[in-house]
């Protein structure tokens, strides 16, 4: 028997015929992702406005975590002139100043790591 078959928790994790870690899975979403889509896809079956202030709490939380990222990388990587960056998850190749830069030009791969190409 497959985890999907044994329902442990209630049926508010299933939206739209899939359960939410495959979802999570299939889409590639990082932790905070898939805590923010859990809390906002059940609110309405589960608890409510609670579940809303859950998955905003989380959202902050991201927030801080990415901003803080993104001003180590710059501090890590600052330079002069462009340079070329490259994604760890897709390995697209991205000229820019900053992997922060490289990051909001790409952004395909939320949350992927650039590395510089020196």
């Amino acid at each position: 028997m497959s985890a999907n078959e044994r329902q442990v928790a209630g049926s508010h994790y299933k939206t739209g015929g899939e359960e939410h870690w495959d979802r999570v899975a299939r889409l590639g979403l990082d932790y905070f992702q898939a805590q923010i889509t859990k809390y906002v896809e059940r609110w309405r079956k589960k608890n409510g406005i609670e579940d809303l202030r859950k998955a905003q709490h989380f959202l902050e939380k991201y927030i801080e975590v990415e901003e803080r990222r993104r001003n180590d990388l710059a501090e890590q990587f600052a330079s002069t002139g462009p340079a070329l960056w490259r994604c760890r998850r897709c390995g697209t190749e991205l000229a820019a100043e900053t992997a922060g830069a490289a990051f909001d030009a790409h952004g395909e791969c939320a949350g992927a790591c650039y590395v510089r190409q020196d």
